[in-house]
């Protein structure tokens, strides 16, 4: 009886017999990467925003050290 043992076989696995239990694993399967994906994501914002708030440091300071270096040289333009 080859027709009955392929469903033994294929019941053994309550997941693979019941569609909806299959279903129900895939949308778990699919909740759990979309959470890492969203976990990521807002890790990499957050890793933005830093670099964003380095940036406008970094261009503060540049701008301090521009007017101090006109200042210091403008006593030594040769004309």
């Amino acid at each position: 009886f080859p027709k009955i043992e392929e469903s033994l076989v294929k019941y053994q696995d309550p997941a693979a017999a019941d569609k909806v239990t299959k279903i129900q694993k895939d949308l778990d399967e699919t909740t759990q990467i979309l959470h890492n994906t969203i976990d990521s994501v807002l890790e990499r914002g957050v890793k933005l925003d830093s670099l964003v708030e380095r940036s406008n440091d970094l261009s503060s300071q540049s701008k301090l050290f521009y007017k101090s270096a006109k200042k210091t040289n403008s006593c030594c333009v040769l004309s």
